[in-house]
Parts: structure tokens; sequence; C-alpha cells
């Protein structure tokens, strides 16, 4: 489902803004009056790529603080022309925002928001079709690729222009040539050496260029050298061709008209139509790259498309339908559309093999060429070429393997068919096969004009309509004509692959230039351009945006006529710049200069002033170049030439020539629905439904703002929570240490560890879901993590006994306090590092709590393991006679209710061997010691305690 792309949201600060930064690292502080902004520099906020974007912010002040996705960036941005310019990187991908922050406060200034896509795409252009890798061989040898064709890093190698004119590869040993060429760039002559970069971008193999030396430092945002001028030519190929594969060529970017001035050049597979005949992917693509130059070189001035052919062609639909990719259209021997134009594919298909059957021998050429419009009879051959693309057996380039394709045996290969490689815009039948927007030639009179004005005959005119037949949906001639979808044509329409120029040709100027090769066969006929004129006056009611050349087809000229339409067009788009910018129609009416006009050149190069007047057979210019037509023009098709599926009426026999009644009868037979009426509109036609359409997912994915709960301190648990609204939503994870990555924390919960003491810790929670766009939000920052250990008791919880708490490590500066507790009740007043256990104690566990308080952290407390249950335990005292022979006994006097007890004695404080019941006898190894005892006492559940008796017996 088509849908517009996501509206670009740069706030200051507002009642507005709130809401959106609610749940950003930063508190939302109170609002003010917008000040700083917030612009991307390398595209549309809504289609950033590869996870980075330039990114400018103005009106900040210095120490403001610059957040990307949660992650602080600030130190990427440097000052230039203004303003605080930086790459930002890391961008997760879908929805997230970026935001300027006032360092002491906190108060959000600005907040855009970045919609990232993946680098390999898609941005728009919907649901992936399979690709055919050709970036790790020849041409382009960038080495091994992944599933989606994509090599991790750019190959840059550098060529020089030899002052005879050619580009030849400079030399890796660090010398330079003796025939390098220079060139001047906005004055200044450098050398004319080009840095070429090739790497993948959208699966699609890209290529930049841009004069640069080797050995110095790389073309960077605010230094880009001074070869580069401010502005970017992009490139396109021709021809069409059903993709799936990556293709072996580019646009070209060794350019000399656009090198030789100082331009970046830059172009990729995907925009040659031959490899990629899909002008949203095309679109996309020349996007994604355009970024990458931006990323690379810095703000670009503005963007001159080039290309002939589809080239053109690819211009025209990027120009009108995602307008701001280029902003002016260099185009040479082009057509407005592909849809439109391959109708006369299909139209000569038909045509041709009816004359080469036996019921079409006997026609003249004049008579053919009378049916066809054109000049020869072998253009209608070239335009045979057309119509594979809407052939599943022919549409398939070679690089996709056989096996692979579609076949009547093989019906669940590849369809290599325009509708089934675009079918993200013009949808599925109930067999999955893209809808198909043509061929369709129901109602269609070939040679209508031929027959009223007498070059062919009634009996051939009927002849050729009965017997023409059409083309089945798997490629087959069929006897019945073509008839295509009116959904799939209604979408043509709607989503601009059938360019009415209403978009953004609106306002983009557009110099086109045709060699005139008419006679010649070529299927580039003076009539395309007559065709653009027209859609351009049907549009707007003039063309002030459109100025169209002709020349005859002599290459030195054309060279000429392309150098002089690109100094008008620089012109051109440089009084657009001064006067304000692109995207207003009277602008680029008004900037237009005044000597720009239509015209053509005779063979001499005289220009001859002339307003494009297709009517006119009689003016300079058309005696020159006489205009011709095609088969379903001569049909009755009127110039503006978009009938893919004409309207129809019922025959009126007063409009023919004299029929018979047979032929009459005939003709009624092969129309049977009616024939073209040509002054309705065609079916299927629909306004254009706007621009920068989406063919994929455009519904955001709903997601809360995440909150953190658990102790900020080092070994304790940090616990993400969120919920999602969305179907089938799934959350991911990304932990923040001071707006920076903590890698490997990726799950719900997180535990700091001793290198983040002091570091405050947000999470940021990503939604996604199958049909959504990915949005991440980040949590408030905790307070900066502590340091706690748990403290420990030293010391045996005995009455009389002294008990410390030894704390450990604690976040330096941290002031600690005490509070100890007896059985989980706290003691009152014992709130220092030490406790005397007290009588009132015995039986209780004792424990230490431990508080830590430092500004900017979270107070944290932090309470040991409870010792065992205080003792009650005193020293043993020993009676008896002090003689040898005499018993003495040891008495353990107060201790806990129910202790348990054993002896030692000691002979002046050393064990006596076997001495270990309560009494002992004195013996003749006594006599002159003295005699003490150690009692130690047991319970369950209370510390072992051993006392000594603190008087003995002196033994005589």
């Amino acid at each position: 489902m088509n849908r517009f792309r996501r509206n670009v949201l740069a706030l200051g600060v507002s009642a507005a803004a709130g809401a959106l930064i609610a749940g950003l690292l930063v508190p939302v502080a109170a609002a003010a009056a917008p000040r700083v902004s917030i612009d991307v520099l390398s595209g549309r906020a809504d289609s950033v790529t590869g996870g980075d974007a330039l990114i400018a912010v103005a009106g900040a002040k210095p120490d403001d603080r610059i957040f990307a996705a949660g992650v602080e960036v600030t130190d990427a941005f440097q000052p230039l022309d203004g303003a605080r310019v930086g790459l930002v990187d890391g961008l997760p991908i879908g929805v997230s925002e970026i935001q300027v922050v006032r360092k002491h406060g906190g108060k959000v200034q600005a907040s855009i928001e970045i919609e990232n896509h993946p680098v390999t795409g898609p941005v728009f252009s919907g649901p992936q079709h399979p690709m055919y890798c050709t970036a790790s061989a020849a041409p382009w040898n960038l080495g091994a690729v992944d599933e989606d064709c994509h090599v991790a890093v750019p190959v840059v190698t550098y060529r020089y222009r030899t002052t005879a004119g050619q580009f030849a590869d400079y030399p890796v040993d660090g010398s330079t040539p003796g025939n390098l060429a220079t060139t001047t760039v906005d004055g200044a002559t450098v050398p004319y050496i080009v840095r070429i970069e090739r790497g993948t971008i959208n699966r699609a193999v890209y290529e930049t260029a841009v004069l640069h030396a080797p050995g110095t430092a790389d073309p960077t945002p605010g230094a880009a050298g001074p070869g580069w001028n401010g502005k970017l030519a992009y490139t396109f190929g021709g021809a069409c061709g059903v993709g799936y594969w990556q293709g072996t060529s580019t646009g070209g970017v060794q350019n000399d008209l656009f090198l030789s001035r100082g331009y970046a050049v830059a172009s990729a597979t995907l925009n040659v139509y031959a490899q990629n005949c899909n002008d949203v992917t095309s679109a996309e693509t020349a996007m994604m790259v355009k970024e990458h130059v931006i990323e690379q070189l810095g703000r670009v001035e503005y963007t001159i498309g080039s290309g002939g052919s589809a080239g053109t062609m690819q211009q025209l639909l990027l120009s009108n339908n995602y307008p701001g990719i280029i902003d002016g259209v260099l185009g040479e021997i082009g057509y407005p559309d592909e849809r439109s134009t391959t109708i006369g594919g299909h139209d000569c298909r038909g045509l041709l093999n009816y004359w080469n059957s036996p019921a079409g021998a006997g026609w003249t050429d004049a008579q053919k060429v009378a049916v066809t419009g054109h000049a020869v009879p072998g253009t209608c051959f070239g335009f045979t070429f057309f119509d594979g693309v809407d052939d599943p057996n022919r549409g398939c380039a070679a690089a996709i393997p056989v096996a692979d394709r579609w076949s009547p045996t093989n019906p669940d290969g590849l369809r290599c068919t325009i509708a089934d490689m675009v079918k993200n815009v013009y949808g599925t039948d109930a067999e999955g096969r893209g809808l198909r927007v043509e061929p369709d030639n129901v109602g269609v009179q070939y040679g209508w004009n031929a027959l009223q004005s007498g070059a062919i005959t009634a009996e051939q005119f009927v002849s050729l309509n009965e017997r023409i037949g059409g083309m089945g949906i798997d490629g087959n001639r069929t006897v019945e004509r073509s008839e295509a979808s009116i959904e799939a044509i209604e979408r043509a329409y709607a989503t601009g692959r059938v360019n009415m120029m209403t978009g953004g040709l609106g306002w983009t100027p557009v110099i086109e230039i045709r060699n005139y090769t008419d006679p010649t066969g070529d299927f580039h006929e003076r009539y395309r351009s007559a065709i653009i004129r027209e859609r351009m006056l049907a549009a707007y009611g003039d063309a002030g945006t459109h100025v169209n050349w002709t020349g005859a087809n002599i290459g030195a000229n054309t060279n000429q006529m392309r150098v002089q339409a690109l100094d008008k067009l620089e012109q051109w788009l440089d009084a657009i710049q001064a006067a304000g910018g692109p995207e207003d129609r009277a602008r680029t009416i008004a900037a237009r200069p005044a000597d720009l006009t239509d015209g053509c050149f005779d063979s001499q190069m005289a220009f001859i002033e002339e307003t494009l007047d297709y009517d006119d057979p009689t003016s300079t210019c058309n005696t020159l170049y006489p205009y011709h037509s095609q088969p379903r023009a001569e049909a009755g098709m009127p110039l503006i030439a978009d009938g893919l599926k004409c309207q129809l009426t019922e025959p009126a026999r007063t409009d023919y020539p004299e029929l018979s009644d047979a032929q009459w009868a005939r003709l009624l037979a092969t129309f049977p629905a009616g024939v073209c009426d040509w002054d309705e509109r065609p079916q299927g036609y629909a306004e254009l439904e706007g621009t920068w359409l989406d063919f994929g997912d455009t519904d955001p994915a709903d997601v809360s703002i995440p909150k953190i709960t658990g102790s900020a301190r080092v070994g304790s648990p940090l616990t993400a929570s969120a919920a999602s609204s969305t179907a089938g939503a799934t959350l991911s994870y990304q932990w923040l240490a001071d707006a920076a990555v903590i890698d490997g924390a990726t799950g719900a919960t997180f535990t700091p560890g001793i290198e983040l003491v002091g570091a405050t810790i947000s999470v940021r929670v990503t939604a996604a879901a199958e049909g959504f766009v990915a949005v991440s939000r980040v949590s408030g920052g905790t307070a900066r993590v502590a340091l706690a250990t748990v403290p420990v008791i030293e010391g045996a919880p005995v009455v009389g006994a002294r008990l410390k708490a030894v704390t450990g490590d604690w976040t330096p500066g941290a002031r600690l306090t005490y509070q100890w507790f007896a059985d989980g009740k706290p003691l009152r007043g014992e709130t220092k590092a030490t406790l005397q256990v007290r009588a009132t104690m015995i039986g209780d566990r004792i424990a230490v709590q431990v508080t830590g308080s430092l500004r900017g952290y979270q107070t944290v407390s932090s309470t040991s393991e409870p010792t065992l249950k205080a003792a009650l335990a005193t020293p043993p005292l020993v009676i008896g006679s002090p003689v040898v022979g005499a018993k003495l006994i040891a008495l353990p006097l107060l201790w806990t209710p129910g202790t348990s007890f054993t002896y030692q004695w000691l002979r002046d404080g050393e064990p006596i061997a076997a001495a270990t019941e309560q009494t002992y006898r004195l013996t003749r190894d006594d006599r002159r010691t003295e005699i003490t005892v150690a009692v130690t006492g047991t319970k369950e559940g209370y510390p072992s305690v051993t006392l000594e008796s603190r008087h003995g017996v002196k033994v005589r």
C-alpha cells in the first residue's frame, strides 16, 4: 500500500515537543521559544540509511550537548558555515530522535525525528525481490558479498586525465605522470586526478568520483578539497530490462563534462534501466548514494541529473515523484516514462507479426509507415525490443540461472516482467503474479488515420485489426486482443509511473536536447519531446520549466549542444538558489535565463529560436527536423500519449469510408466491446496521489517510554520495563552509560560493573513488528552508579564483646553512616562503626546497615549478613587444692542456658595431653606450674565460644 513518506519533524522546544521528548535521556524542562534548529544535511529525516546522517545544528550554545537515540554525539560536531556540523552514526533501525540539550539544567532546545533504514534497503520501495550478486566478480571485484550482495568496505582507486584528453590509471608508486592535465575549479587550477570509490548501497554497486589527489587527507565535510565545486552530477543509464541482478555498469562517473568543472559525479547499477527498469528503486538508490556523497563531502549546493534515452526517462520520473534527489534535468533523446512508451513496442510486435504473415503480404513500405507513424519502416522493428520486459520468457537477464526462471514447466520460478518486478506498486493477482499495466489494445483501431487518408484500403484496415491479436500474461501470442488490469493502471497514474508531470516537475528545470535520428530508424524520435511538452502544457498551461533543443545527428554538434545546455542549466539553478531555492514553480520560471528558449541548431550549429510546436510542420525547425508519431497515435491517440487502456464507444458506420456489409460485420466482430473513444481520458486515469510515496511499511510501532527499576549500584541488577500495543511487537534493548553504548548490554536487565562507578545508566528500547516501522524510545537516566560493598561484621556476638562494621569499597568521597540491628530491629543510638554486645541482646542476631551518600548519586544502603545469635559467656573458675594428687574442678559459671561444654586443661598455658574432662587430678609434672582451664561452649545457632580461666592454681 503506497503511503506518503513520514513527515520530517524538527522542533524547537514547544508545547507540542513535550510529548515527543518525554522519553528521552534528558528530562523535559519548561518550554522555551524556538531558537535552535536541527537540519539533516544528507537527505530527508525520514529516509536516513546506513545508521548515519550528516547533521547541522544552528543557534546552539558552544556547550550545548547533542544526543542521537540517547547517545551523546557532541564530540562529532565541528563549527562549519555558522553552524555545528557532524556525522552522527550508530542510529538504530527505525524511528529515533536527535536532541540539542542545555548542558546546565538539561533543557531540550530542539528535537528532530529520524527514521533510519538498512544500507541494503529498502527505504520506500517496499519488500525486496531476489537479487543475483555481481559485486564480487568482474568488472567490480569488490570482494566477498553477504546475502544482500553487500560488501563490507568500499574500494578506492585513482584515475587521471591526460593532456591528450583521455582517462588513465594513476600510478600507485607515488610518481606523478608527466602527461597529467589540470583543470580550473572556482578559479583555482588543480591537478586533474580523480578519486573513484566503488561499494554497495541498496544492493547496487555504486561509483563516486571527485577531483582529489592521493596521499592527501581524505575528503570530509568542510574539507573536501579544492577540486570540488560543491555540486553533484548524478548519471543515469538507458535501455530497459527486468532486474533481479546487481548489474555490471553504472551511468558512468568518469565524465569530463562534469569533473572538469569540479562536480562530484555519482551513479549506481540500479540507475541503469537496462539492469533495473524500475524508477522507484532507481530513485531510492540515487537518494541513498547522494546521501553517502554528502556524508563524505558536505552539503551539496545542487544536483544535476544526466543521461540519455531511458536515462532521461529516469530523471523525469525521479524529479516528478521524488523531487529533491536531483534539482535539474539535463536530458537527451529521452522519453516521459517507461510504461506509456513501451506500448509502442507491443503495437509494433503485433503489426510486424501481421505483416510477416500471409494475411499481411502485399503491403508497401509507404502503407506500413502510414500505420506506424514512423519515419521509416525499420523503426518499428527497433521498438519490438521494448516489449520483452512484459514477457516472462524473454525478460530475464543472463545473470539469472535458467533453472531459477519461470517457465511453463517451472511455474514457481522468477517471472522476469515489469509487472512482477514492480508488484509492490501494481499489486498481484490471485496467483501472485504482478498485475499488468500493459499491454492492452482492446478497441485500438490500427491504421485509423491511414484509412481516413486513403493510404490503406478498407480491406487492409479490417484485416489488420481482426488479426493483430495480443499477448497473454505468460508472453504467448493470442488471437484475442491484450487486456490489462484497470486496478494496475489506476495505480500507475496515481503513483506517477505514468508521468503526467504534476509533481516535482512543476518546479524542476528541464533542458532536454535531442540529436535528430528519425530518418535512421532509431526509436528516439523527436516526437517524444513533443509528448513531454504536451504533458507539461496539460498540467500547467505553460512550459516555463521545460526547454527543448534539437540538432543534427552529428556527434561533435551534439557535444556542443550538451555543453551549452549545461551552461544554461547552471545559470538557471544558480538563479533559483539566489532567489530562495527550489520547490516553487513561479520562482523557477522567473529564474530561467532570459536567453534560454526552445529552438534547434542547424548542421552548422546556428541556433534557431522557435517554440516547440508539434502541429506546425512548416516552421523552420520542423522543416529541418520533421516530427513523426507512433502506431497508437495513428490509431487516434492524442499527443499526450498516455492511452494505456482507452475508453470504449460503439463504432458508428458513418465515421468510416465505405465498407461492405461483410467488412462492417467483421469489424464489429473484432470490436465487440467497442472502439477507442480518444476524446475521453483513458480508463484507469487518476490524479497523482502525491510525491515521496512509500510502498513498504509506514505505520510506526507503538512503544511506551521505558522505565528503569532497581538501585544504581555495582552488582545490583537494573530492569527495563516498556510496553507496546502493536500486535506481535518484540522489544529489544540497548543499555547506555553516560549516554554511550555499553557493548553487549542488550537484555531487559543489566548489572553495572565496577568500571561504571559514577556513570548514569539509561536504556533504549526498540519496538519492532512485521508490517510496522520500528520505533526506539530512551528512558530517563538513573542516578550515578554507586559502589557499595556489603559490610562484614568483625568479632563474635558475645555479651561484652565489641563488634566492628568492616565497610569494604564504596564510591570515593561517599559519606558513610551506620545503623545496628538486633533480630531486624534497629538498636536505638547504635549508629557508630562499632557495637558492644549487651546482655539484652542475648539470643538476637546482630546486623549492621551501612548507608553511603554523595551528591549526584542515589543514596545506597547495604546490610551485612546477620551474625549468629548473641551468646552469654563468662570465664570459668578453677577450684581445688594446689598439691600433687588433689582434684581440680572447672566451673563454667554464667553461659547461655542449654550450652554444652568441652574442656582443655593447660599447664603454664600449654594443653595437657588427655586432660579434657571437667576435673583434673594434679600430678608430679604439675609441680611449680600454674594450672588453668579453657572451656568451650557450643549451642546450635550460637557462636562457639572458648574462654580461659582468669586465675589458675599454682601447684606447690
